[in-house]
């Protein structure tokens, strides 16, 4: 495409060797990155359509065009301290100079004594990133497995409820308890944030049966305590197991196996697919896997200390 055909340009942004960034509204930046992110490494998310990408575009509006001799090679989401998504289009290729251009651009541009995060790099491209001084602070896989009727079976003395207002401060206990006693986990978020989580799931899946009621609680029936949780939300098309949690001292009884089974089995009625993201080097990988669930490569978030 070639930028007279290009809409709505802002003031151009010169990297050198007459490359230049221009900022796209989400609608046109999307047409590129669709196909040359979203299409050609969309194994890597198992997405079911990559137009739900517009939706990130439109959430990030940050997305500019890279321009050399008035032709888009490439595209990127870019701002101060963050990049996502660097694409390349064909026939150009040297993905490695216009990545070192636009981190130069980037380093010059971002709050000093303030990290720079890459978000979801590709598994290829990491030792590049690495080699500039970058260093992953999270790696993970998303996961996919079809939906089908499967039965779902509680160890005794617990019990599954569903997911309501009054349960939210346990809910975040749980999610937070689990949290920290994974070493998988390298940021645990505050009681307070968990609790909006959970209150944003009731919102959001107030109006979505099959989501709200694949989303459950266990309780443990001597004691009433809540033990294990596992919320969904629809997110791109399939249901996202997005908290999936056991606490530490029910871990092993059966607990995180019950609700997977039970999500699957339920969001069959409605969904072809369900889908999760998983750190690497967390033990539910074996559980997932072992339940039918594939990954592929990872996508990794990394940083470098921009002094």
């Amino acid at each position: 495409m070639n930028t007279n055909e290009i809409k709505n340009l802002s003031e151009e942004i010169n990297i050198g060797d007459n490359i230049k960034l221009i900022y796209q509204k989400p609608e046109i930046f999307s047409k590129y990155h669709v196909i040359y992110h979203g299409q050609k490494f969309g194994n890597y998310y198992f997405r079911s359509s990559p137009n739900t990408l517009l939706e990130k575009a439109e959430y990030m509006d940050c997305g500019y065009f890279i321009i050399k001799d008035d032709s888009v090679i490439g595209g990127v989401f870019l701002k101060p301290n963050y990049m996502s998504d660097l694409f390349i289009v064909p026939p150009f290729n040297d993905y490695e100079n216009i990545a070192d251009k636009i981190l130069n651009y980037l380093k010059a541009i971002s709050r000093t004594n303030e990290n720079i995060f890459l978000q979801e790099i590709l598994e290829p491209y990491v030792p590049f990133f690495v080699s500039k001084g970058y260093t992953i602070y999270e790696d993970g896989y998303w996961m996919i497995r079809p939906t089908e009727a499967m039965n779902a079976v509680l160890p005794d003395n617990y019990e599954s409820r569903c997911i309501i207002e009054e349960y939210k401060n346990e809910i975040a206990d749980v999610i937070m308890s689990a949290y920290n006693a994974n070493p998988c986990f390298k940021f645990v978020d505050s009681k307070e944030n968990y609790i909006k989580h959970v209150e944003r799931f009731i919102n959001d899946s107030k109006d979505n049966e099959v989501i709200y009621n694949s989303s459950r609680i266990v309780v443990h029936k001597d004691t009433n305590e809540i033990i294990g949780t596992c919320l969904h939300m629809e997110f791109e098309g399939f249901p996202l197991i997005m908290s999936f949690a056991v606490k530490p001292d029910h871990q092993g009884m059966g607990i995180g196996g019950y609700l997977i089974r039970h999500s699957i089995n339920y969001t069959s009625n409605a969904y072809s697919a369900t889908r999760l993201f998983v750190f690497n080097n967390n033990a539910a990988i074996d559980v997932y896997e072992h339940i039918g669930f594939i990954k592929n490569k990872t996508l990794n978030d990394m940083q470098l200390f921009n002094e």
